[in-house]
């Protein structure tokens, strides 16, 4: 089945309409143009409206992936608007002004990845990005050594595997992390798609111990779910390179979760039970076995987690994870969360509901899945970075600010010669006082005095940081 067809036979009855229409202007506007590698872009588009669709986001995003490269003129959002639905073209507006960013900032690839989620208030035009990148990594092989497929790759690896995980989004993270990785770096994944085959690492090796646990836990079936996966071969380079660097003359040996199993169950007590179960059957490495449940850490994470040979199957360790569903929630989405342990940038950093954003954009993103049969369009809304402005310079360099931050912030963080000599102001072409508040998105332009070196005293009123106001005082004496 075509995926054209395969997109209408999924699709509820009620949209259909809509997205014929759909499917008849993305055909007519793309026509048989072609991309970088050779494909059709109206089969580029048709798989990133399947891969949104398989995901089970609603129709109103799935529509916004097929018409994602339509240029957006007056005519065809009037068009969109009319025929289609106001909350797809919104949608694609927000893709428009965020890629046009992506691709013509200089900023640092964090800056661009914070600033990208701090500008959306709707999520949906970031799920069509991270479609269109995994989409796009996939194709990167067939395009020829140019500057253009380096941009891509880089972007691909620095931005939206980032936003990925950022997300929580870990199978769309890998897949676009080990494209990049294989096309940027032959040689060394090469060396370790040699070492996987050598140790047996393999689909096949991890159903056997999928299948070897879950009989083992069988007593259990009905309160556990059990999670696998095989650790990412970038991920696994990284590590080795490190072990080599350290003198290790066989580095895969020290890496304890080329395969790792997750169990979850529904309290602590039964965590105990499961892992006297697992006793039974394997030989856990004791040196580093890791009881987080009863001494879980500063930031409140709580799982028993340890490497474990299972004999039977053979002398590789695994690792083993065992927690609580509530654990799990607390641990990815909660305080405890691997983003807010990166964003606290300490290994004992406390809880913190700083990043209560991280939990409340997963329920909105799962509220959009839940709903997309029966409501077109489910607004995915975030307040991601809460504290962070994000403006620009006219070059599209991205200033980081605090929020309450005014123009006179900005001027003095681009450079204190800017702020000294600052006369006036714009923000989005238009002249604003300065002691305006700035918006992520804002484009903010300083107007400077050739010669002034000190500014007067009443810009201090017109500042906000802490920072600045020093910098105006230290000037001004």
């Amino acid at each position: 089945m075509e995926t054209k067809d395969k997109l209408k036979t999924s699709c509820p009855k009620e949209f259909k309409d809509i997205l014929n229409i759909a499917i008849e202007l993305a055909t007519k506007l793309y026509k048989d143009t072609t991309r970088l590698s050779g494909d059709k872009y109206i089969d580029h588009c048709l798989d990133i409206a399947t891969r949104l669709q398989n995901q089970e986001f609603d129709y109103a995003t799935v529509i916004a992936g097929l018409l994602h490269h339509i240029e957006i003129t007056k005519e065809n959002i009037e068009y969109i608007n009319r025929n289609i639905s106001p909350e797809v073209s919104h949608i694609l507006q927000t893709l428009n002004e965020m890629d046009y960013v992506i691709k013509n900032t200089d900023s640092s690839y964090i800056l661009t990845t914070k600033f990208i989620l701090n500008y959306v208030k709707d999520l949906r035009p970031v799920l069509i990005q991270l479609a269109n990148a995994q989409s796009n990594s996939h194709t990167l092989s067939s395009i020829e050594d140019n500057e253009e497929k380096k941009k891509i790759v880089l972007r691909n690896f620095n931005i939206h595997s980032k936003l990925a995980e950022y997300l929580g989004f870990g199978e769309i993270q890998k897949d676009i992390t080990e494209e990049c990785f294989r096309i940027t770096q032959k040689d060394e994944y090469e060396y370790i798609t040699k070492l996987y085959k050598k140790e047996n690492i393999t689909t096949e090796l991890l159903k056997t111990y999928f299948v070897y646990i879950k009989n083992l836990l069988q007593k259990y079936e009905k309160e556990i779910k059990i999670q696998s996966r095989i650790k990412n071969k970038h991920s696994t380079y990284l590590k080795s390179k490190k072990y080599i660097d350290e003198g290790f003359l066989h580095p895969i040996a020290n890496i304890k979760d080329l395969i790792g199993i997750r169990i979850l169950t529904k309290d602590k007590d039964s965590c105990y039970k499961i892992l006297d179960k697992i006793w039974e059957q394997g030989e856990i490495l004791l040196d580093e076995y890791e009881d987080y449940i009863t001494h879980p850490k500063p930031n409140g994470y709580k799982a028993m987690q340890a490497p474990i040979i299972f004999p039977k199957i053979g002398k590789l360790p695994i690792e083993i994870q065992i927690l609580s569903q509530d654990m799990y929630e607390y641990n990815t989405y909660g305080p405890a969360s691997h983003i807010a342990y990166k964003e606290s940038k300490g290994r004992y950093a406390k809880a913190s509901h700083k990043y209560d954003w991280i939990q409340e954009t997963h329920y909105s993103i799962e509220n959009n899945r839940q709903n997309s049969r029966e409501k077109f369009s489910i607004p995915i809304n975030v307040n991601i970075f809460p504290d962070k402005i994000y403006s620009l310079t006219p070059k599209r360099r991205l200033i980081a600010l605090e929020n309450g931050d005014t123009v006179t912030d900005f001027a003095y963080l681009v450079h204190t010669d800017i702020g000294n000599s600052m006369i006036a102001a714009k923000i989005n072409s238009r002249a604003t006082s300065l002691d305006h508040i700035i918006k992520t998105g804002d484009v903010v332009e300083i107007v400077t005095q050739k010669g002034r070196t000190h500014p007067k005293p009443g810009l201090l009123k017109c500042a906000h940081s802490e920072s600045t106001k020093a910098k105006i005082t230290r000037a001004i004496k």
